[in-house]
């Protein structure tokens, strides 16, 4: 009589597991006994280097089909669920090795069909570490679930419906294996989560390394630091990135060898993340052609638990609580080479547990920045200039209300990658905001908002486009390098904003306040927040934008990208036009927006009032597009190129 475990062919499953992961599954034959009528035999799986618990059986197949279960169980098991001491019944019912076989496409597609609702998927990519990243989110009926991403764009499709299925089918237990959905949904509440914590999803390498609870003794940290020593190398931990809801925090970390960086790993504590990085590092460096096999490092625990690898302070000090976001031990510590005494590591204990509380209301940009320096404040909030302390490097960290606006700022940052755009870094989410000395509230909180969004990005100059006007207008005479300076300026802002088009999308707020210049004085659109789809039939806010520079469509609900093209006739016109006060502007300034120019403006540069005139058109069909736009500034540069030298002949 066959095993009661052996209900389904976990080898063929294996295999294909480890076939779509790029790996080749070992089996071996660990032991045999008993008499002939009634002989076992044991056998074990080792996956990418790493053994898993064994299977027995009264033949060598149904061992094998055995180990292959239990190995599946390991790496798919739930780390709140007690996989080991589960009943066999259970392991069956749960087993989530059984909902491969469902193709969840399918299954989204007739539940649209039977159920008359409207299935829509939106794709995306965006950049990865080390390849796109390939994304996807559905819409069933009027219902919007969460983006997830994968390597592939089918993976990331197949992902997306497998949360609606997870949603739609979650508490039914009772339902034959093949067609079981019994996992529990993973979503996080609210929209806002669901979107931001996809962001952050986003940021993931493709090749995370995750909890496996089968050998909580080895302490791979301890190893890599042990080889690392023996051989006279440094490594260190470099954070990738963190998101998730309170309840489903993960972090994601990767051991950095001598500057060679290795696979990610993930973990719902920042020690969690480490030790699975770590193993990926091990791992990868029995691999390489300088392997030192014959350098020895104690792998495993002992008996009583103390740790035989080298321990450290830092290797403590990591919070076993998930919601603790960060720590002191996220900067980089090199491993001390001596072996702490069961004393000293008492001691240690002592003042982590002394400290924990201190430590878990430590805010994560506090903890992970130093330099911190106001860049700028205003109605959305607070902007630091801060050095991230792992990398060295600064940043300008963005702090507001953790509320839709914000949310749609960091939507749109994270599907953007553009020389001429600011770029997006990352985000998190905190229970208090950054106060300096110098702070002052922008504006009042609402009671709703009990968190706040940091958005970290990239340090452009403090000096904005504004800010290049009013120095130029400042000057007494007009500056006879501006014109060309100012063309410059704008075929950059018009670069910028046609990528922006052709993600589907619009700016709406196009100003020389949002207009920065970056490190090497190149031109980088910022400030999102009021960014919008591009669905000419959506409804949309009324008088969204900066009155100054709305297109006269913006008073109304019905508007598309070609309120982009308005404002950038009018900035154009202020970067031609020396205008000395504010008051002065504004005399002229409902004639401009109407297409009436002073007549020295028009003297003085007939070929951009013709291009302004017709960025300036009542009827956004009349306006031309960005990239026809681009390709009139190139006439135009051409057209002073060639009369700058017809003047020197």
């Amino acid at each position: 009589m066959s095993s009661p475990m052996v209900t389904g062919n976990y080898v063929a499953k294996l295999n294909e597991f480890a076939q779509k992961s790029g790996l080749v599954p070992r089996y071996e034959e660990l032991e045999s006994g008993g008499p002939d009528h009634d002989k076992r035999f044991t056998q074990r799986v080792v996956l990418d280097g790493k053994p898993y618990p064994s299977g027995a059986g009264k033949t060598k197949k149904e061992a094998k089909q055995n180990a292959a279960q239990k190995a599946l169980r390991s790496l798919f098991s739930d780390e709140h669920q007690d996989s080991a001491d589960s009943t066999e019944n259970a392991a069956e019912a749960s087993a989530p090795v059984e909902q491969k076989s469902i193709n969840y496409i399918c299954w989204l597609n007739e539940h649209g069909q039977k159920n008359r609702l409207n299935i829509k998927p939106v794709e995306s990519t965006r950049p990865g570490p080390n390849n796109t990243i390939y994304c996807c989110f559905f819409i069933v009926g009027d219902k919007k679930y969460p983006e997830v991403c994968g390597k592939t764009k089918r993976e990331a499709k197949e992902l997306a419906a497998k949360l609606v299925y997870d949603d739609k089918c979650g508490s039914r237990t009772t339902e034959p294996a093949d067609e079981n959905c019994n996992y529990a949904s993973g979503q996080q509440n609210g929209e806002f989560s669901q979107n931001v914590f996809g962001v952050c999803d986003g940021t993931r390498s493709l090749s995370v390394k995750s909890k496996d609870n089968s050998f909580k003794e080895t302490n791979f940290i301890g190893i890599i630091n042990s080889y690392c020593q023996k051989t006279n190398r440094h490594h260190t931990f470099m954070e990738v990135g963190r998101c998730g809801p309170s309840h489903n925090f993960k972090f994601f970390y990767k051991s950095v060898i001598d500057k060679k960086e290795y696979p990610v790993g993930e973990g719902k504590t920042v020690k969690q993340a480490k030790q699975n990085a770590a193993q990926l590092a091990w791992d990868a460096l029995q691999e390489q052609s300088d392997w030192d096999s014959k350098v020895s490092v104690k792998s495993t625990a002992s008996e009583d638990g103390a740790s035989l690898a080298p321990s450290t302070t830092w290797d403590s000090n990591e919070s076993s609580s998930h919601n603790m976001h960060t720590s002191a031990s996220d900067s980089v510590v090199f491993a001390d080479s001596s072996n702490p005494s069961r004393g000293q590591n008492a001691v240690t204990n002592e003042r982590v547990e002394n400290s924990t509380s201190n430590a878990t209301n430590k805010s994560r940009f506090q903890s992970d920045y130093d330099s911190i320096e106001p860049l700028g404040k205003g109605g959305f909030g607070h902007v630091y200039r801060a050095r991230h302390k792992l990398v060295g490097k600064f940043y300008a960290v963005k702090i507001v209300d953790g509320e839709e606006k914000a949310l749609r700022e960091v939507m749109a940052l994270s599907e953007l990658r553009h020389s001429n755009i600011v770029r997006y870094d990352d985000c998190w989410m905190e229970d208090s905001e950054y106060k300096d000395s110098s702070y002052s509230k922008s504006k009042p909180t609402s009671s709703s908002s009990l968190q706040y969004l940091y958005i970290r990005m990239e340090l452009c100059d403090t000096k904005t486009l504004k800010k290049w006007i009013e120095e130029e207008n400042d000057k007494p005479l007009q500056n006879p390098k501006r014109k060309d300076e100012s063309l410059l300026f704008l075929q950059q802002i018009v670069s910028g904003v046609e990528y922006i088009h052709s993600k589907d999308l619009i700016h709406r707020d196009l100003k020389p306040a949002n207009i920065m210049f970056g490190q090497d004085g190149e031109v980088k659109i910022g400030d999102f927040g009021l960014v919008t789809d591009g669905d000419e039939n959506m409804e949309r806010t009324i008088y969204t934008g900066t009155p100054f520079y709305m297109a006269p469509e913006q008073r109304t609900e019905k508007y598309d990208r070609k309120v982009d093209m308005f404002a950038l006739g009018l900035i154009y016109f202020e970067l031609l036009w020396k205008v000395s006060t504010f008051s002065e502007k504004a005399k002229i300034w409902d004639d401009v927006r109407s297409q009436k120019f002073p007549k020295e403006f028009s003297q003085t540069f007939p070929q951009e009032s013709h291009i302004i005139k017709s960025l300036l058109c009542k009827k956004p069909q009349d306006r031309p597009e960005a990239a026809a736009l681009k390709a009139e500034l190139q006439n135009v540069l051409r057209y002073s190129g060639d009369k700058e030298i017809a003047m020197t002949v």
